[in-house]
């Protein structure tokens, strides 16, 4: 029964994570279409406007993250009067906030003595917070309930109609094109949604409950929110210090990282949910144990398989697929293998929300936070440029992961045997990727082979040597035994 389970569980996350990987790859032509068919003013103005549904929709102030992880932990107690409870009081408490949020837009809009174009992008942004409200609202529901099979679907069609109806749309209309492809394709979402699971909202709004869900939710809300401004400051930086042609450039390692951490973020997705579900049942040792040390080093030795190739490749794809940024490689690799730490602080993610360490975890983030700025600030200025910035992103992605890491230990210090194991088994994957890179690397420039050879033969080296690694470190450590490596995704 557990066997076909965890089956079950990691068909998901394949399904969920190819989803994902769809949308980001016609995420990534519409990054090249847009640019294209805009002129830069108004490509800057897109991107300027989209910052309002992209942090508007955190005015829910944590209620749908209680009602996501809450939800599992009712289910399994069959408090199903509760779980009505939840439904009604979040959907009408964030169709309130988010109705506000659009009024205070439309206002703005119409008072602010903006030309025609930022006027009426204003109100499409306007009319994509109350979408997006439903829209999230939805997806945190099917999340909790573990109906990821449906939100796999909506992802395909999402990113589908919203790639093919902006060609046409943009090309006539322009940026007002933009606008009305971004509405359409969250509508038709929406209703396909609708049609497939009707949400069957049974009780209204009550205060009570949604204060509650508030009180336990905004810990999380502002936990996320740390992290999603660490992942974001370096854009804003590089803008502000540098401006939006650098920013263009920087803008290859922010694709890249947004690829990468497709796989272990929609895999996090999938078992935090469980986690919330096994959380009220299992002992804390076990939940540490299923939850925090078995994907944490199966990432450390697995995420590597993903992250080494892209290092290797970059140089030589991006010459070749985007020219114009040739400027933005050393950054993306610096970036991509960031990627490292970030994914695995995620690991930590679901184990601090299950203990309600959230709140205290966000100072870490607080701090990695400020110093990451202030460090990207002090490189940029040494004349690293956007390299510099990419330092201190991927420093600051490895303070956090160390920050988390540390404060779990420090909190949920059960077995010391396990901490042990998870500790020896770190110190390896990292120092083996990055220094099969660097010298493979150096032996492409002394033999000057053909580019494209030398990154084929240098990827197929990496790979051998890392699965050695990995499959030695599978004898040596528990937490890898029985893993399978012809199903990376899942094992992530």
């Amino acid at each position: 029964m557990e066997h076909k389970e965890k089956e079950h569980t990691a068909k998901t996350i394949i399904k969920y994570s190819s989803s994902n990987f769809y949308k980001q790859l016609l995420s990534v032509f519409n990054a090249f279409i847009k640019p294209k068919l805009l002129s830069p003013e108004m490509f800057g103005l897109w991107n300027l406007l989209y910052i309002i549904p992209t942090y508007v929709p955190y005015i829910h102030l944590g209620s749908r993250y209680s009602m996501r992880y809450f939800i599992p932990y009712h289910e399994e107690k069959k408090e199903l009067q509760k779980i009505d409870d939840l439904k009604g009081s979040v959907f009408y408490g964030t169709l309130y906030l988010n109705i506000l949020a659009a009024a205070v837009i439309v206002i703005a809009a119409f008072t602010g003595n903006f030309n025609l174009v930022t006027t009426t992008g204003l109100i499409a942004m306007a009319a994509l917070v109350l979408i997006w409200w439903y829209y999230e609202y939805y997806i945190n529901y099917l999340k909790a309930r573990q109906d990821f099979s449906l939100i796999t679907s909506s992802n395909y069609l999402l990113t589908t109609v919203a790639f093919f109806s902006s060609l046409p749309l943009l090309y006539f209309f322009n940026i007002y094109g933009l606008y009305i492809s971004a509405v359409l394709s969250n509508l038709a979402v929406i209703f396909y949604l609708r049609a497939k699971h009707p949400l069957g909202i049974k009780t209204g709004f009550r205060y009570s409950v949604f204060a509650d869900l508030v009180k336990r939710g905004f810990p999380i809300m502002i936990f996320l929110i740390s992290d999603l401004m660490i992942r974001t400051s370096d854009r804003i930086v590089v803008s502000y210090f540098l401006g939006n042609e650098q920013l263009g450039y920087y803008s290859i390692a922010i694709m890249v990282l947004n690829f990468v951490m497709q796989i272990p973020g929609a895999s996090r997705e999938v078992v935090e949910s469980k986690l919330m579900k096994d959380a009220g049942s299992n002992s804390k040792e076990a939940i540490l144990r299923e939850y925090f040390f078995g994907p944490l080093v199966k990432t450390a030795y697995l995420m590597p398989l993903l992250l080494g190739p892209i290092v290797i490749v970059l140089p030589v794809l991006i010459p070749v697929l985007l020219p114009r940024y040739i400027q933005g490689i050393v950054s993306a690799q610096i970036v991509t293998l960031g990627c490292y730490f970030l994914s695995m602080s995620y690991t930590a993610r679901g184990v601090l929300i299950a203990n309600g360490l959230q709140l205290k975890a966000f100072y870490i983030s607080v701090l990695v936070l400020i110093g990451n700025i202030a460090l990207s600030i002090i490189l940029l200025k040494s004349g690293l440029g956007i390299k510099g910035v990419a330092i201190s992103c991927s420093i600051s992605y490895f303070l956090l992961f160390i920050g988390f890491f540390m404060f779990i230990k420090k909190m949920c210090f059960h077995n010391r045997d396990d901490w042990k194991t998870a500790v020896t088994a770190l110190s390896l994957p990292f120092p083996v990727m990055c220094g099969a890179i660097v010298l493979l690397n150096y032996i492409s420039a002394y033999l000057s082979l053909n580019i494209f050879v030398s990154a084929v033969l240098s990827a197929l080296i990496f790979y051998a040597v890392m699965l050695t690694v990995v499959n030695k470190a599978e004898k040596q450590y528990c937490f890898l035994k029985g893993i399978r490596l012809k199903n990376l995704w899942q094992e992530l």
